[in-house]
């Protein structure tokens, strides 16, 4: 017999929660209590990772070490002792959930959290001293994130009120970052330039970079791609987004299984670009924002026979 999970494991119970603690630190704001106003927006904003992953299943988001969470998440009530998981296990999945949760938005939640833990189990104070333009628009926009992943919005989080000031926010920040990371290539392209000032030079310098190789093994994978600088060859790096068996052929042509001769399949893997880097004129590019700022592809397909 099919039962529904346990309240405390579905995405509406989380979501209402989260929207509880967020207003409570816009509150807190308005008092000008800015640590308060932290504290209340990181509890906030792991709720809402949560609630995300409870869209998909609650069993995103049960403590896999804890059978009986696992099975309340699946609908069998063994025990009412519900355990989750961690938040820097939360904001791990969502990097699989939305290419635009990218590496850097998943870092600075899971550091908002390691900064909530330590104001609640320890004598320090984290959030004291930072002010509102070191950590609020990255939030804003983490949040904006995690909320399209559930079809919502700042406004019906927040309230269509509360939600001018994070959209204003939000908006400059973006604006801000497109012209910073422009200003960075039009530099790269300036200086590359003022280095070979012979077009010949540039041209043969381009063309030599399709045999530089990048060794950089933070990424899934890679992919060249034309610089949007200097136009030598620089490198994408991905996170693997997904993969398809698109062809498979059997040990031999009869089917049978033979230990030389192992059964192959080729598949295709698909990879979201969260970084760019080109070793001509120095231009490196971090995070899907940056990216997208300059018109990089915002993913690139390999295949391999395995």
């Amino acid at each position: 017999m099919n039962h529904a999970p346990n309240p405390a494991l579905t995405r509406e119970a989380l979501y209402a929660k989260s929207q509880i603690y967020i207003r409570r630190g816009l509150r807190a704001q308005e008092e000008k209590d800015d640590e308060e106003f932290q504290l209340w927006a990181s509890l906030a904003l792991e709720l809402l990772g949560k609630a995300a992953l409870a869209k998909i299943h609650p069993a995103l988001i049960a403590d896999p070490l804890h059978f009986q969470s696992m099975f309340s998440a699946c609908g069998r009530h063994i025990s009412p002792d519900i355990r989750t998981i961690a938040a820097k296990t939360v904001f791990e999945r969502l990097n699989h959930v939305e290419r635009t949760f990218d590496t850097r938005h998943q870092r600075y939640c899971e550091q908002m959290c390691i900064r909530r833990n330590a104001e609640l189990h320890s004598g320090e104070s984290p959030f004291s001293g930072m002010e509102p333009e070191t950590w609020e628009g990255q939030y804003w926009r983490s949040a904006e994130i995690i909320l399209s992943m559930q079809d919502e919005s700042l406004e019906s989080w927040l309230g269509a009120e509360e939600a001018k000031t994070p959209a204003k926010i939000i908006e400059q920040v973006g604006k801000a970052l497109v012209w910073s990371i422009r200003n960075r290539v039009l530099r790269c392209k300036e200086e590359f330039e003022e280095r070979y000032k012979n077009a010949k030079d540039r041209k043969k310098i381009a063309n030599d970079s399709k045999n530089i190789r990048w060794n950089d093994f933070t990424w899934d994978g890679n992919d060249r791609y034309l610089c949007p600088a200097c136009q030598s060859w620089g490198y994408l790096g991905g996170n693997l987004w997904e993969e398809d068996v698109i062809d498979s052929e059997p040990a031999t042509p009869g089917g049978e299984q033979d230990e030389w001769y192992p059964p192959t399949e080729t598949v295709r893997k698909s990879f979201s670009v969260e970084a760019f880097e080109c070793m001509v004129c120095k231009l490196s590019l971090y995070g899907t924002n940056e990216i997208s700022a300059v018109h990089l592809p915002s993913s690139f397909e390999k295949e391999e026979e395995r």
